[in-house]
């Protein structure tokens, strides 16, 4: 039978207003405050997986650019140079990171994961008081969903988080009452707006999955069409706020990686939730400390890898599903079906067939396992509504009890026998058979640690249901469960140890002021190193990933590289042809193809020789510092060059130019040469460059920036065109004589897009003035 909602009206349709919960969440961000004090107020920053190797580089990057009042629309440390607003990846345009750019780095980046949490929080408030809930029931869905093993772990995937925050606004879009269409499109425009200004597709493919499983599920069928009309309505509003992001990306796409050439499925599935880790709604961790980055604490690397450290959400959301199975009541079915679609998204791929794996992935998207975000969200909305199920008198389950105990006498069995235990799982889970003992020894502790988190749920049931004191004490132990079982996935260091500049990066800061040259992880082109096995007590990946300058990391100093990795695959398609080709470099008898590049600087291990080209001319413990005395400038006027007409002609010439030749795929093939010029910056930005330059020849201007057709280039003041250069890079011709040159990197297609957001706020405006037939007339 269903059970009295303890809010409001539970019907879609109606227009009865809901307070906004301010002490609850008041106090919710009193509980952020006091469980993240760590990062807030003692100057330090998270860290762990690609939060270092990607997230705070990409952050540093945006908020660098609105920090001096500008749109981040060009990143000049990446790949040689690549569009920035227009790859989803940054959410450039989302608003709290021009918000938080008021504030100095380090301190924004601290903030910033807190307050997506506490916006994730206050959503589930809200959309738990819209579905009729008490405020013991959305705190509880609040704390299940905030301090979950996904939420947590998206603080290391900062493009991420945001997005998967925002996911209970969608439900309140959705479940509020509301009895006009501007009271439901509206909404939902903002939240899917803000969703895609954010990128994430397939966070944006869960807020879809929400709003129709809401308007299949909970709205009756007269009200069906209606329902869709409007959430139709709210997708053409967030179209038009979020028109910059959509119209950059989608003509940024046709000229990347992923579009031009594509990725294997194996790839595209890397992180796919095994069903084993169900096991973890139970179970925190049974399958090693998967917060780390040191393969020698888990034992089930071999059997899956985690994208998430873990999708644990608390004991109670396990009570919550299987005691509502049956349940009736606003948002039950609801919550059950998302949480089911959401596994099944999230574990299907695992079954692709090995044949396809190798085949190019037919949707340009990694990671099913993000669907992991429904998951939880299902879960955290049943445990919300169990509350005041079982407060009004659903029977506490006698199981529950029954299933802590036989935990914690499991914890003893595998305790007692670790190797029998960690055999039989590491067969079932196709692990390695070695890894047998550490499985045991895991998953002795893990269900020690689960036994009693089950225990204080068993606690927290038989207070629910009394007065007001048992019920804040059962609330408070509820809540506590997920944050002393995931609060240690959110790692911090010192603010220096993180963000400050290692000693290699101050060093070339030093002999490079202008920033002119680039530099080059050497290793990427060597055999792998017995140095980079060697254990240095960093679990979390801290240092390496600082030293390491084949990822994002240099732009945290604002130091630039052009073959580094390309962690996000967002680069564009000619780089990516480039970085594949460049292994000719290599083996070349002297630095030249490198310095053509700008490459003046490398970093290698010690035992790894260098690269043609480069000498060492300093180091540490562990690598070598070498210097390319045959490296260019990135922006020089070319005393040699080569013309081809396209760019299968141009990779082709890449291993005949000589020192200093750039080949330029001007259409017409020949030679050129001139007499040197002068060039002098006026101004370089990532946004913009002024340059006056004086060549007594016909001459390239050559600019170590990607090729890409969405900039102004004016020379004294009239509009020029670049060409590609060096396969990936841009150069413009130049008649004799001196020059004035400004070039301005744009957002594809702004000059149109911009007006987008205005045609929302008009049609926004317009749709809530609207008000139905009977409150007009009162």
């Amino acid at each position: 039978m269903p059970y009295p909602n303890a809010g409001v009206d539970s019907n879609p349709a109606s227009t009865t207003r809901i307070r906004f919960p301010f002490l609850p969440a008041g106090l919710f961000a009193l509980l952020l405050l006091a469980v993240y004090a760590d990062p807030l107020f003692a100057r330090r920053n998270f860290v762990g997986r690609d939060l270092i190797a990607f997230g705070l580089p990409m952050e540093k990057m945006v908020h660098d650019a609105w920090s001096r009042g500008r749109l981040p629309v060009w990143s000049e440390d990446l790949s040689g140079g690549r569009p920035l607003l227009a790859n989803p990846s940054s959410g450039s345009l989302y608003p709290m990171r021009p918000l938080l750019s008021r504030l100095p780095f380090p301190w924004a980046m601290r903030v910033f994961p807190v307050a997506q949490w506490f916006l994730g929080g206050l959503g589930m408030l809200l959309a738990l008081r819209a579905l009729g809930a008490s405020a013991a029931g959305g705190w509880i869905a609040a704390a299940t969903f905030v301090f979950s093993g996904v939420a947590i772990s998206l603080v290391c995937y900062l493009p991420n988080l945001p997005a998967a925050t925002l996911l209970p606004w969608v439900l309140w879009a959705a479940a509020r009452p509301a009895g006009e269409i501007g009271g439901r499109a509206v909404p939902f425009g903002i939240v899917f707006g803000l969703l895609f200004l954010l990128g994430d597709a397939f966070v944006v493919a869960i807020g879809l999955l929400i709003a129709v499983l809401w308007i299949a599920c909970e709205v009756g069928r007269r009200e069906r069409l209606r329902e869709t009309g409007w959430l139709l309505a709210g997708l053409g509003l967030a179209a038009l706020l979020a028109a910059p992001q959509i119209v950059a990306t989608t003509l940024l796409v046709p000229e990347t990686y992923r579009a031009v050439t594509g990725f294997p499925v194996r790839e595209a599935l890397v992180f796919t939730l095994s069903p084993w880790r169900l096991a973890e709604l139970v179970v925190p961790y049974p399958f090693g400390r998967f917060w780390t980055l040191d393969d020698r604490d888990v034992w089930s690397s071999a059997a899956f890898r985690p994208l998430y450290s873990t999708i644990y959400c608390g004991a109670f959301a396990v009570v919550a599903i299987v005691a509502l199975r049956k349940d009736r009541g606003t948002g039950s079915r609801f919550a059950r079906t998302l949480f089911l679609i959401g596994a099944a998204l999230a574990i299907v791929f695992r079954f692709v067939p090995e044949s396809l794996r190798e085949k190019t992935s037919w949707i340009p998207l990694r990671h099913p396992e993000k669907f992991s975000a429904a998951i939880v969200l299902g879960l955290a909305v049943l445990a919300g509504l169990a509350v005041d199920r079982f407060r009004s008198g659903l029977r506490r389950p006698a199981w529950v009890l029954w299933g802590a105990a036989l935990i914690a006498t499991a914890a003893v069995v595998a305790a007692k026998f670790p190797a029998r235990v960690g055999a039989l799982a590491a067969s079932w889970t196709g692990a390695s058979p070695g890894a047998a003992l550490d499985a045991g020894n895991s998953l002795a502790a893990a269900l020690a640690e689960a036994g009693l988190l089950w225990t204080l749920t068993v606690l927290a049931l038989a207070l629910l249901p009394g007065g007001r004191g048992a019920l804040l004490a059962g609330v408070a132990i509820l809540t506590l469960v997920p944050i002393a079982a995931n609060r240690r996935i959110a790692r911090t260091a010192h603010e220096a140890s993180v963000l400050a500049p290692t000693t290699f990066a101050r060093t070339i800061a030093r002999r490079d002021p202008q920033g002119a040259f680039r530099t080059l992880d050497e290793r990427v082109y060597r055999s792998l190193s017995p140095l980079s096995a060697v254990p240095f007590g960093d679990p979390y990946r801290i240092e390496s990933d600082r030293q390491a300058w084949y990822w994002v990391t240099p732009a945290l100093w604002h130091r630039g590289t052009v073959l580094n990795l390309d962690p996000d695959l967002g680069d564009l398609s000619r780089m990516s042809s480039l970085r594949r080709a460049s292994g000719f470099a290599a083996d070349a008898s002297s630095g030249a193809p490198f310095g053509a590049l700008s490459l003046r600087f490398g970093i290698r291990y010690r035992d790894q020789p260098p690269l043609p080209g480069f000498a060492r001319f300093g180091g540490d413990h562990l690598r070598d510092w070498d210097e390319n005395p045959d490296s260019f400038p990135d922006m020089r006027l070319l005393e040699g060059w080569r013309e081809e007409r396209g760019p299968v002609e141009a990779l082709r010439a890449l291993a005949a130019l000589s020192p200093g030749e750039v080949v330029v795929e001007s259409g017409d093939p020949g030679a050129g040469a001139a007499r040197p010029g002068r060039l002098t910056v006026l101004e370089k930005s990532p946004e913009r460059l002024r340059l006056a330059t004086e060549n007594p020849d016909p001459t390239w201007l050559f600019v170590l920036r990607g090729f890409w057709p969405y900039r102004a280039i004016f020379v004294d003041g009239e509009k020029a065109t670049a060409a590609p250069a060096q396969l990936a890079f841009s150069a413009l011709r130049l008649a004799a004589g001196r020059h004035q040159i400004e070039w301005r990197e744009e957002a594809p297609g702004f000059a149109l897009s911009r007006w987008g957001p205005v045609l929302f706020a008009l049609a926004s405006a317009v749709l809530l003035r609207k008000r139905p037939a009977e409150e007009a007339r009162s």
